[in-house]
């Protein structure tokens, strides 16, 4: 192993506590004061299957993207410009599984201070769209689903399926819709996040793309209304879910309250005015994902009210 490769050996045992003598902090703290191993960790090269590009270090790299206030901005720099040049540097993933966890792109997003370009932005957001549930993906079920016709596949005969060592008869066409969607669903198209707060949440909360933009990305990103509104209605626990976890109060209130409380509400509740700040920014992006794109009860309670 080459000396890049146990400093990031190490910081990796550090990270899932593998070597209980090692802490966390002060291993990072002791790697990234050293710009010569954070200038080779973020250098580019092959996979040791020479097929795919890879940073030398991708556990330093991963600290590079989550320290960004803290780190040398020229090693920062440089590590964006790779990720949004490069498709296989931009999927990498450190923590979390290839097809769903932390990616670099993922991450960089997490930084509201990083200004992007718009070819910048263009790439994050055609990346988004490979995401399962987008107008894309749709698009490409529908064309799948249609070759499956052209073909003469249909679910008049019946196929067999192995899943989860249950061994299931399902119609041919099905089966064939089942096992493209589960293969894609593997893909590392799918790297950048999992579940609501995925890479089309992080472009949705950072400010690099205007409210207009958002209007037609909220379309784009969530192709099935109750996919948008499940999601939206995650975004809102989730705040309601913090403010339970980080305060002291006892009394109950619901989602439709958040709405309601004025940011001096808010603080006499959360207290710390760091935690009261990062609530209120949440429930006003939920609040403009509510203006951008009403749920489905909205647009129906909004015409039953024009018809009264």
């Amino acid at each position: 192993m080459s000396s890049i490769d146990v400093i990031d050996s190490e910081l990796y045992c550090a990270l899932h506590k593998l070597n209980l003598r090692d802490d966390l902090n002060k291993v990072w703290e002791k790697i990234k004061s050293n710009q010569n191993v954070l200038r080779e960790a973020i250098e580019v090269t092959k996979d040791k299957f020479k097929q795919r590009d890879v940073v030398k270090a991708i556990v330093i790299s991963h600290f590079v993207l989550v320290d960004y206030d803290s780190i040398d901005k020229e090693v920062y720099n440089k590590l964006i410009n790779e990720i949004y040049s490069n498709v296989d540097i931009a999927r990498l993933v450190a923590v979390g599984a290839l097809n769903g966890g932390y990616s670099f792109l993922l991450m960089s997003l997490w930084n509201h201070n990083l200004a992007l370009s718009s070819e910048q932005k263009a790439f994050a957001v055609n990346e988004a769209m490979n995401k399962i549930g987008t107008t894309r993906w749709k698009k490409q079920k529908e064309e799948y689903s249609q070759k499956l016709d052209e073909m003469g596949i249909s679910d008049d005969d019946t196929t067999y399926i192995n899943y989860g060592g249950v061994i299931n008869p399902v119609g041919e066409k099905t089966g064939s819709e089942f096992m493209h969607s589960m293969f894609s669903s593997l893909s590392n198209t799918q790297a950048h996040g999992k579940g609501e707060f995925d890479i089309r949440y992080q472009i949705l909360r950072n400010p690099n793309w205007s409210v207009e933009e958002k209007k037609q990305l909220v379309k784009e990103f969530y192709a099935e209304d109750r996919e948008y509104d499940d999601t939206l209605e995650q975004w809102e626990l989730s705040i309601l879910n913090d403010i339970s976890s980080n305060t002291d109060n006892d009394f109950y209130f619901d989602m439709y309250d958040l709405y309601d409380f004025t940011y001096e509400e808010l603080l006499r509740i959360c207290v710390d005015k760091n935690f009261t700040k990062r609530i209120w920014d949440e429930i006003q992006f939920c609040k403009m994902m509510h203006s951008l794109r009403p749920t489905q009860f909205e647009v129906e309670f909004s015409i039953k009210k024009k018809v009264i």
